[in-house]
């Protein structure tokens, strides 16, 4: 007898780049007003705190997003 479950992998996205970020992976910043962000490396948190934008950052999902069309 063979049982099968739907697993299905809980991944959270990166508060700053839009990543996904699997079970394992990445880090927890919790601000001063009790809001947490997930980040997926020191890289992203280091941009986050040094209070870089994600639009002027070219291999984040929202730079991609918005700068789609344009070449």
């Amino acid at each position: 007898m063979i049982i099968y479950f739907n697993n299905k992998i809980r991944s959270q996205i990166c508060s700053f780049s839009g990543f996904k970020i699997y079970p394992g992976h990445g880090s927890v910043f919790s601000r001063s007003d009790g809001k947490l962000l997930n980040f997926l490396n020191h890289k992203c948190m280091k941009y986050y705190k040094n209070k870089i934008k994600a639009i002027k950052v070219a291999w984040t999902l929202l730079y991609k997003k918005i700068n789609r069309n344009r070449k």
